[in-house]
């Protein structure tokens, strides 16, 4: 299972697995990011730009809120198999790499 976004169809390399989806669906919660799933086992979902934006934000400059969640943050990566460099680079592709005429971004996990 691999995620990708819509329109460009680029897949995301190194959120692979159920594990990654569930990582990212909990990271998404953890710092308040409002998508449109249903739930945790939802495939299909967009995502605020603005919101994936703001989330790299937190991370990056490791503020307040980030240092709030940090354990539980670093958690769910080691449970998706990544690093956070290697998350931030996602966020980056989802930010950047998807269509810019839209201000959602559609995950779509496959």
């Amino acid at each position: 299972m691999y995620a990708r976004f819509m329109m460009s169809g680029t897949i995301i390399r190194g959120l692979i697995g159920y594990e990654a989806q569930d990582a990212l669906y909990r990271i998404f919660e953890m710092f308040d990011v409002e998508t449109s799933a249903e739930d945790i086992y939802d495939d299909d979902y967009e995502v605020e730009r603005a919101e994936l934006v703001k989330l790299r934000s937190h991370i990056v400059e490791q503020d307040e809120e980030y240092r709030e969640s940090e354990k539980e943050f670093l958690e769910q990566l080691k449970k998706a198999g990544i690093g956070r460099e290697k998350f931030i680079t996602v966020l980056d592709k989802l930010i950047n790499d998807s269509d810019q005429r839209n201000s959602e971004v559609h995950i779509s996990w496959f």
